[in-house]
């Protein structure tokens, strides 16, 4: 799940809080004192205690742990969540997605249509792409392309996306190496690369996206040999790599997954208001599980494990296990829970949880199925 949190505020909202600030301290601030600085062009504040700071996605790099969040925050850990260090980032804008194909290459996204790369294992981060250069780029791509099928439609709906600017977010990214990579987002925005981020090509004309609805595309990930997208409509899109374009699986939901979890054998996808699918064929066919809460899931990991099981979390602060099988949940209540965002599980039978709180680390032994 992707809980927006403005990074394009409004320069109204700013000058005020800036005003009840300085009462406190005896002075207010001039309007030029409040000059609004872009976050596409101001980078992260370094903060203190960074485990503490709203987070919304967590990701291997090698050994290392990559969690990303508010205002440009992408923090780094290199033993298994005990300490956290701050990383060089060059925006300020809400990052929202992570994912690290080798121990050394990773890349971020989020608001502002912000793409990020690191090279160096996530220390430092330098921005590929904003949805100022987007706008431009995708548009002058189709402009050059007019045998494509719907070719006016899918101008149109470039239009449409940044008539406001360039704040529509990217909501998930994926890459199979340091070359090729996806990132999928607001309004059907769906983006690849072949050459590591240097260029981005629009793929809205290779996804089986009927009349190009404005879905949010949510997620995307691997599960097994296949890569899927979580959408919204009850959606699962999955790559057909000969075609080199995205089908859609109809799962008989028709609300929105927010995450896509699973193994070789079995797919999950997550989604509102504790809603769980499964597919046992690789998305041909979708059954809705019963499950114990009602909260919506977040995330989901899959054990290090050979036939390991699987992890939940959710908007309520809870944690749902299962085994491999992956047909029934049983809910775990953490001493101190948070609105959790993301998972990962380690080696030592932990779970390192993100959320609107930061970062921690639950302890899952004797507890999963």
């Amino acid at each position: 799940m992707h809980i927006h949190l403005s990074s394009r505020s409004n320069l109204a909202r700013k000058i005020c809080h800036c005003a009840f600030v300085g009462a406190l301290i005896g002075s207010a601030p001039t309007l030029a004192e409040t000059k609004f600085q872009d976050p596409l062009d101001s980078p992260a504040v370094m903060r203190t205690a960074v485990n503490t700071r709203p987070l919304m996605a967590i990701t291997y790099a090698g050994a290392q742990l990559i969690a990303v969040g508010s205002r440009g925050m992408i923090a780094r850990s290199e033993d298994q969540g005990k300490s956290w260090s701050q990383s060089a980032v060059p925006v300020q804008s809400d990052l929202l997605a992570v994912h690290f194909p080798t121990a050394l290459d990773g890349w971020a996204v989020g608001h502002d249509g912000v793409i990020l790369h690191s090279s160096d294992g996530g220390k430092n981060w330098v921005k590929q792409l904003d949805g100022r250069i987007a706008a431009e780029t995708f548009k002058k791509y189709y402009a050059a392309q007019a045998a494509i099928p719907q070719i006016t439609e899918v101008i149109g709906q470039l239009k449409r996306n940044y008539k406001a600017g360039p704040a529509l977010p990217w909501l998930g990214v994926w890459f199979e190496d340091a070359k090729k990579g996806f990132v999928v987002g607001s309004y059907g925005m769906i983006a690849a690369t072949v050459d590591g981020g240097k260029t981005w090509e629009p793929w809205l004309h290779r996804i089986d996206n009927d009349h190009l609805q404005p879905l949010n595309l949510n997620c995307i990930r691997e599960i097994g040999e296949n890569l899927y997208i979580g959408s919204e409509r009850g959606m699962v899109f999955k790559l057909d790599r000969g075609q080199q374009r995205f089908d859609k699986t109809a799962t008989g939901y028709v609300g929105s997954f927010f995450g896509i979890v699973g193994n070789a054998d079995t797919l999950l996808a997550l989604g509102l208001r504790g809603v769980v699918y499964r597919s046992g064929n690789g998305g041909a066919s979708w059954e809705g599980l019963k499950m114990a809460t009602e909260a919506t899931v977040t995330a989901g990991a899959v054990s290090r494990a050979a036939a390991g099981g699987v992890v939940l979390v959710n908007s309520a602060g809870q944690i749902l296990l299962s085994n491999a099988q992956m047909r029934s949940f049983s809910v775990v209540h953490p001493d101190k829970p948070m609105r959790y965002t993301g998972v990962v599980l380690t080696n030592q039978g932990a779970a390192v949880v993100t959320g609107l709180d930061g970062v921690r680390t639950e302890t899952l032994i004797g507890k999963v199925q």
